[in-house]
């Protein structure tokens, strides 16, 4: 399941120039980008106008890459303030081309996606309530745009799947001895979720700090749908915790202020309440073991390993914490929203036709919950 090697295309910048050139019209200087399974390359026009050329996977086929631009597209019409990237069409009309690798023979699919200007979360110097306010109701948001969203291509084996985090626990040998009991006990708390009580739907799957995107102090964009899949829900708001704490001294209080509005968006039930901090914990600890063997198959590749030292960082911080007062630290940021809190009833599939959220509305609706009476002021 982790990515191969092999399957990681392999193109030049002149490749990629005259690519663009042939099959988009664009007459661009090239700029490579980091990437972790497929190859992107920036592209800039002498008018200003910038894209990024997407090289895919070879194991990515264009059925799975058609259901990241509906998702794209399915949020970008429902969340006017949180820009996701646009499907340039081919000069032919296509939304996905191929390109084949003159070496190995190998296909590999291609878009080209719209530049987002601003500062990727990692690289930027806003920080306070604005921000963190406005990355739990961006993600409260894409989470309720994709509800109800459907795809053949939803269900797949995916890597950084939190409900697969098995699969990098494998790699917890490779890890420091000295830590690699913490990380185990990370994984214990994670076998113990109850996937069967969380709501499940297509969701983003990669709120990282590295494709989140900050503009005049709030969260602007979101990139890189190539992690969407059909997952519980809670995951999503999850991985953006995770990364939106990195490298900050009093995370948890940071974590607050996300689920805090969040919360007043798309309402967590008493299960998603439960095991949120245990994803936010198997999400680092997935993202630790992926960095050991990243290193150990590939040691010439920083970006594999770009979050690893602020990883660590974090747990030992969060290690300082019980489940239990966790928990407690969420369920109080929940009830400071001033949502109404869902009640658990007979358990509905949110990516079911009903589950859809009603324009305007605000948080699931049909999911087989229901809101308890509002709260006062």
């Amino acid at each position: 399941m982790t990515i191969s090697l092999e399957s990681i295309p392999r193109f030049s910048a002149a490749e990629a120039i005259d690519f663009a050139n042939e099959h988009y019209g664009l007459v661009c200087a090239v700029a490579i980008l980091p990437s972790e399974r497929d190859q992107n390359f920036l592209l800039s026009a002498a008018d200003g106008r910038k894209f990024v050329l997407k090289i895919a996977n070879v194991s990515d086929t264009a059925e799975l890459l058609d259901f990241q631009n509906q998702a794209m597209r399915r949020v970008e019409t429902a969340v006017a303030d949180c820009r996701v990237q646009r499907v340039i069409c081919t000069l032919r009309g296509s939304d996905i081309t191929n390109i084949q690798n003159a070496w190995t023979g190998a296909n590999h699919c291609v878009r080209l996606l719209t530049w987002i200007d601003g500062d990727v979360l990692a690289k930027s110097t806003a920080r306070g309530p604005a921000l963190f306010e406005s990355i739990g109701t961006s993600v409260a948001r894409i989470d309720g745009a994709l509800c109800g969203f459907s795809h053949p291509a939803m269900h797949r084996t995916l890597q950084w799947d939190l409900r697969r985090a098995g699969v990098a626990r494998e790699h917890a040998a490779l890890l420091p001895h000295d830590r690699r009991a913490g990380v185990e006990r990370i994984f214990s708390q994670w076998e113990r979720i109850d996937w069967a009580g969380l709501r499940h739907s297509v969701i983003h799957g990669d709120a990282n700090d590295y494709n989140l995107i900050v503009g005049d102090g709030r969260m602007v964009g979101l990139l890189d749908f190539g992690d969407a899949l059909y997952s519980a829900t809670v995951c999503d708001l999850a991985i953006a915790l995770a990364y939106t704490m990195l490298d900050e001294p009093e995370p948890l209080s940071i974590a607050v202020q996300v689920i805090r509005a969040y919360q007043r968006h798309c309402p967590l039930t008493e299960a998603e309440q439960r095991a949120l901090f245990p994803l936010m914990l198997s999400r680092l600890g997935m993202s630790v073991c992926y960095s050991a063997h990243n290193r150990a198959r590939n040691p010439g590749d920083p970006y594999q390993v770009v979050s690893e030292a602020m990883a660590w960082d974090l747990l030992n911080k969060l290690e300082l914490w019980s489940e239990n007062d966790a928990l407690a630290l969420i369920r109080s940021a929940c009830d400071a929203s001033g949502a109404a809190p869902l009640v658990e009833g007979p358990l509905a599939d949110v990516s079911s036709g009903e589950a859809a959220l009603a324009p305007g509305a605000e948080g699931f609706r049909g999911t087989g919950f229901r809101s308890a009476a509002p709260k006062g002021p």
